[in-house]
């Protein structure tokens, strides 16, 4: 390697034994020449391993490859080319797999054309491989290959599609070239489609939208006939990778196509989506639901940012175009008429497997993450994309106040969130408890898509019944999904003025600390912890109709109310709930102000009394919890000074 990337190789044996001739030569040519040349006297040594009986020499002399590939003059590099042929017709497998991925490599270092029809030919034989993971690799050599070709006849492929994603003009001395290349690489996609081994044709199902970008809109049809005939596989695993890819399909066409080819390639794939919903494998139908949420988000994308919130403009104003228009109505009417019937059905899926998935599509399609509007929103999967694989109260911490609100930009419309409420409603009644708690945890999601304080109120009832659920972690996941509702407001970021902890949490949180059995109480006590922790309650409440006099009283303000019931609690008929107010308060204690911090300590003064005048001093718990919270007061007051 030091001696291939030596740009001050003088030595006249690298250049082939030939003599340098100083009077007509340049130093800088002779630097190049040598640089271009530099692996001539190296291919002796890859001859002696490729004739090796040793199967790791053999490896290593098609290992060899890409480090001499741009090392050679062209006659020698015929030599190496015949090398890794003869390693990809090797009787070991192993041999042949890592010929393989040499073949890969060199793909993306083409720069004479006369290589590229040999690269054709070697994935034609990877195709013909009785090593089915060797045609499943076929595969990725063939999209691979197929997004360099036009680059290497414009003399550099290293870049790739980055540099060129479609056919050359028709006017372009190449596009015939390329066009027929294309031609012979078509058929190895096809071919591998009907494999007999079904992870071959997985393989195929998974990269079809690769190829679609590779080659181009003029075999788009081609392909999307392809992903047609694998969802409908005879092997479930093969159905649920192509349903899968029919969202990353459906991008790529979209963006790389004319309009007619964009709205062909939904009304060629959506029917076959739709009689998937009746799939006897629970793999397949939960694949569906995940693509039906990802297509979601990029339908409802098109319309620009917002779009699913308000039409576009009307014709009358100005700097509209009525073709954009008339494609966000079309992709609307997929989204209302076909995305969201397909994903309310799926909801009430049989298979809680299927439901969950169903669940975690709506919450992703109801808060999609921010992403860059300026051009066609991207669902490809990336590991940054927000996935609700876990409950929502992970994502936001219950003992730290440095909360990042993330961003959401919210799909959904207020209408669609409505029509999908009965369906989320009849699943909390599941049951399968953890149907009922999925139910619940999309809760803050859909509040993402809303304005209206009457719709939040009837989102919010799914809370407020699964509180009073018999299983313990179905009431904790509806209670925390209740309070942090309100961080999810559509507003992004924006303060919606408390309506939604004044008017929608406290009134229930009151019925909650009011109501005659124990585990409500302690469930309200649970709820002011994650409202005051994570910074959800408004100081202030700000009320257009009301003067900026009306907020003056401290007892006013919602986190009073909050402190106000929890401190209804401390002299409660029940231990557990006396010991967990102190607990509570002690740990927002030092989240207050002077006079709410004042507020509290009285009132566990007070408990404390009471506590220690009972009989026998009282239930250890409750005093102890107490003397925690005041100690904690009494050194936050040493802290500060």
């Amino acid at each position: 390697l030091i001696v291939l990337n030596c740009t001050t190789a003088e030595d006249s044996t690298i250049n082939s034994g030939e003599p340098l001739d100083n009077k007509s030569t340049s130093t800088a040519e002779q630097t190049a020449r040598n640089e271009r040349n530099a692996g001539n006297c190296f291919l002796s040594v890859v001859h002696r391993l490729a004739a090796s009986k040793s199967v790791s020499a053999r490896v290593s002399a098609c290992s060899l490859g890409p480090v001499l590939w741009n090392h050679l003059d062209f006659p020698r590099q015929l030599q190496l080319r015949g090398v890794i042929t003869r390693a990809l017709h090797d009787v070991d497998v192993g041999v042949r797999k890592a010929t393989a991925a040499v073949v890969h490599e060199i793909s993306e270092m083409l720069f004479d054309r006369r290589a590229v029809p040999w690269t054709v030919l070697m994935v034609e034989r990877s195709m013909t491989d009785p090593e089915p993971q060797l045609r499943a690799a076929a595969m990725t050599l063939t999209w691979h290959l197929a997004e360099h070709l036009p680059n290497a006849f414009l003399g550099d492929a290293s870049k790739g599609s980055l540099s060129i994603r479609r056919l050359p003009p028709r006017t372009d001395p190449t596009f015939m070239d390329v066009y027929l290349l294309q031609c012979k690489l078509l058929p190895v996609a096809s071919n591998l489609a009907e494999d007999r081994i079904a992870s071959v044709r997985l393989s195929v199902a998974a990269q079809c939208d690769r190829l679609c970008t590779a080659l181009g809109e003029h075999w788009f049809s081609v392909i999307i006939d392809l992903l047609q005939a694998l969802l409908s596989d005879r092997d479930d695993r093969v159905r649920s990778e192509a349903i899968l890819c029919m969202p990353r399909l459906v991008e790529s066409v979209i963006s790389g196509a004319s309009e007619d080819k964009s709205v062909s390639v939904l009304e060629s794939l959506l029917p076959q989506a739709l009689k998937m919903q009746k799939d006897a494998s629970v793999l397949v139908r939960s694949s569906l639901a995940t693509a039906t949420g990802e297509l979601l988000v990029f339908l409802v994308g098109l319309g620009g940012a917002g779009g699913s919130l308000s039409p576009p403009p009307s014709p009358g104003h100005g700097g509209v175009n009525i073709d954009e228009i008339g494609s966000y109505k079309y992709y609307k009417k997929h989204v209302d008429q076909t995305l969201i019937p397909l994903l309310q059905k799926l909801l009430q899926d049989t298979n809680p497997d299927v439901t969950s998935a169903s669940l975690r599509a709506v919450t992703n399609a109801s808060r999609s993450g921010a992403r860059d509007r300026s051009g066609i929103p991207s669902c490809s999967h990336k590991p940054d994309v927000d996935d609700d694989l876990v409950s929502l109260a992970s994502h936001q911490s219950h003992t730290s106040i440095d909360r990042t609100k993330p961003v959401f930009i919210p799909v959904l419309s207020e209408e669609q969130v409505l029509r999908l409420l009965p369906t989320l409603s009849n699943l909390a009644t599941s049951t399968q408890w953890r149907v009922r708690q999925s139910a619940v945890e999309i809760v803050p999601a859909l509040l993402g898509c809303t304005y209206r304080l009457e719709t939040r109120n009837e989102i919010s009832k799914l809370c407020i019944n699964l509180m009073s659920d018999k299983v313990d972690t179905v009431r904790k996941t509806a209670a925390e999904c209740f309070c942090l509702g309100g961080s999810s407001l559509a507003r992004h970021g924006e303060d919606d003025g408390g309506e939604w902890i004044t008017k929608i949490v406290v009134p229930h949180l009151r019925i909650c600390s009011q109501s005659e059995d124990s585990k409500q109480r302690l469930l309200s006590l649970k709820m002011i912890d994650i409202i005051i922790t994570n910074g959800l309650c408004p100081s202030k409440v700000s009320d257009p109709a009301s003067s900026p006099s009306s907020f003056s009283s401290t007892e006013e303000s919602p986190l009073r109310m909050l402190l106000d019931i929890a401190s209804s609690r401390a002299s409660d008929n029940v231990a557990n709930v006396r010991l967990n107010v102190g607990r509570v308060l002690g740990s927002v204690l030092f989240l207050l102000d002077r006079s709410d911090v004042d507020y509290v300590v009285s009132v566990l003064e007070k408990q404390l009394e009471e506590e220690t005048s009972k009989a026998n001093g009282g239930d250890r718990d409750v005093v102890y919890f107490a003397q925690q919270a005041l100690a904690s007061r009494s050194l936050r007051r040493l802290e500060s000074r």
